[in-house]
């Protein structure tokens, strides 16, 4: 909510055009916890936009990362679609749980024919262990390590150090494969079980299975440089969004798929970025 540097900064941008900025508090989602209910508070935070007297025909909605999925997913709720909002903009959203999990496993990117292997942000790693790991049936205490990782996702860093001492020995080499984002063969095999697992859950939060159904002008942002959810993930949400708009920032890449690119480059993605906020503003003031 508030206190995200995301939230912060983007809350700042739209501020600064002369918006007003409503950041809501999503109590789960707040904690990093991925459950069907976040779209009903999605929805009852739009319903609840509404009512205050600043609010008039032009409310745009901004999703960001995973909540992105969660607020495209609210849109097609009558309480929305009925009162849709001007626009969505969508920020480093994902298009399928299957694809984003796939990058987490593998580290691989396909961009124009071509494969690359990124480091995947451990954060990612962390969240679904986070949330899933006491579904699976181990040897574990998976009680006691997700509490262990509910610290860590609070920054907790000294209580982690804490529980992490009371842990055996394979479990605390398990714990710090997960906090460090080491990909070895047992943490994918967790995955790939938590993954079947939960995989209703999975499908109703993935795009990939209604994006096509979007009818409210959807903005789509995501920059080449995020390690946590690949901009492909957008790519293919703007292929299924009928009435969207894309932008790939190239400002920044990843340095697998970076060439040597120099100041005129930069200045021709910074127009790209220019032209896009433009074209968005433009059509939310209309």
């Amino acid at each position: 909510a508030e206190e995200h540097p995301g939230m912060i900064m983007l809350g700042d941008a739209l501020r600064n055009a002369g918006y007003n900025v409503f950041l809501p508090r999503i109590p789960n989602l707040k904690n990093l916890i991925l459950v069907k209910e976040n779209v009903d508070w999605f929805v009852h935070c739009y319903d609840e936009l509404l009512k205050h007297e600043s609010i008039h025909d032009n409310a745009i909605v901004v999703g960001l990362s995973y909540g992105g999925a969660n607020l495209l997913k609210a849109s097609m709720n009558s309480k929305m679609a009925n009162n849709p909002p001007k626009s969505i903009l969508s920020y480093g959203t994902y298009y399928s749980i299957e694809t984003a999990l796939d990058f987490f496993l593998s580290g691989k990117i396909s961009y124009k024919n071509k494969e690359y292997l990124i480091k995947p942000h451990e954060w990612g790693i962390i969240v679904i262990f986070y949330n899933f790991f006491k579904t699976l049936n181990t040897q574990y205490n998976q009680e006691q390590i997700t509490i262990l990782l509910k610290n860590r996702i609070e920054d907790q860093d000294d209580k982690v150090e804490e529980l992490k001492n009371d842990l055996d020995q394979d479990s605390q080499e398990l714990v710090n494969n997960i906090l460090s984002g080491k990909m070895n063969n047992e943490i994918k095999t967790l995955i790939e079980e938590m993954i079947n697992i939960n995989k209703n859950l999975l499908e109703y939060l993935s795009p990939k299975n209604w994006a096509n159904q979007i009818k409210i002008k959807t903005f789509i942002i995501h920059g080449a440089n995020d390690s946590m959810v690949p901009f492909t993930e957008s790519t293919l949400l703007a292929d299924n969004i009928n009435n969207s708009e894309l932008l790939i920032s190239f400002l920044y890449e990843h340095r697998e798929i970076s060439t040597d690119r120099g100041l005129l480059f930069k200045l021709k993605e910074a127009i790209r970025m220019i032209k896009f906020f433009a074209y968005f503003f433009r059509y939310n003031e209309n």
